[in-house]
């Protein structure tokens, strides 16, 4: 089976190489792997490394991320697409767990857990892929995607259907589409780590560099798949909190130390 990975880069050539590589050894048992570069302009090395490593490279301006993405799906030839950030990485044996899942559940799209990993390659903790028994309703009340973009894989055909991300989404594209993926179909479960998300303190998930616009998103998209009782939005938002928690206990540990640290900054220096 031939797979399509799609990378949106703009001057990413500090990961990319381990990237390129991840997915180069993903090709195995059957597995064809076809990574596709969406460049928007690098002057950092970013194109030529790609081409060395026999990437396929697609340059242009675009419309934000989402619609770089849009552009690398359309034009691959996988019947499988995924979605891997030019600092992320496959892990060994990931996308063959997502291939098996695909075509043994019979499902159009795969959902798998992803390993949080910092700028040199250290874990940060984890987080599992969410049940496919949630439906879009519950996942908007929980307030954020776990739906990992680069441990997602989805059917050339049913991309197509879904008309690929709304670019108008500048940061939760992701989370709008596969709100719209999830009202037609469940998914087929991954239950391992797919990829690793790097956080490195540079790209919008890890840094919030729009948190006013992202919230505004959210809002969005709220709006179309959520409940309009109160009362089942706080259920379905503590309940699936609380199950989260209960799945990923190193993920639980990592946000604790996270908010510990958060706290200690806040406070102020005592002077002797």
């Amino acid at each position: 089976m031939k797979v399509s990975v799609v990378t949106p880069t703009l001057n990413g050539v500090e990961y990319l190489r381990e990237c390129i590589e991840s997915s180069r050894a993903s090709a195995r048992n059957g597995i064809e792997v076809e990574h596709v570069i969406v460049d928007a302009g690098s002057t950092d090395g970013t194109v030529e490394l790609a081409r060395s490593l026999g990437a396929t490279v697609l340059q242009g301006k675009d419309r934000g991320i989402f619609d770089a993405i849009n552009k690398g799906s359309f034009a691959a030839s996988g019947e499988l697409l995924g979605f891997l950030g030019a600092d992320d990485v496959l892990l060994e044996g990931g996308l063959e767990a997502v291939v098996e899942a695909y075509t043994t559940q019979r499902r159009r799209w795969v959902v798998g857990g992803i390993r949080w990993i910092d700028g040199r390659g250290r874990g940060l903790g984890g987080l599992a892929a969410p049940p496919n028994w949630m439906t879009p309703r519950m996942l908007v009340c929980l307030g954020w995607n776990p739906v990992m973009h680069m441990a997602t894989y989805i059917a050339r055909d049913f991309y197509a259907e879904l008309g690929g991300f709304d670019h108008a989404f500048k940061d939760c594209g992701d989370y709008e589409m596969f709100c719209r993926a999830l009202a037609r179909e469940p998914y087929a479960r991954v239950g391992r780590p797919v990829a690793c998300f790097r956080r490195t303190g540079q790209n919008n998930s890890a840094n919030l560099a729009h948190k006013a616009r992202a919230l505004g998103e959210v809002a969005r998209v709220k709006a179309v798949h959520g409940p309009s009782s109160r009362a089942e939005d706080l259920f379905w938002r503590y309940a699936l909190k609380g199950y989260f928690n209960a799945r990923n206990p190193d993920w639980l540990v990592s946000k604790q130390l996270d908010f510990g640290r958060s706290r200690l900054k806040l406070q102020p220096h005592a002077h002797f």
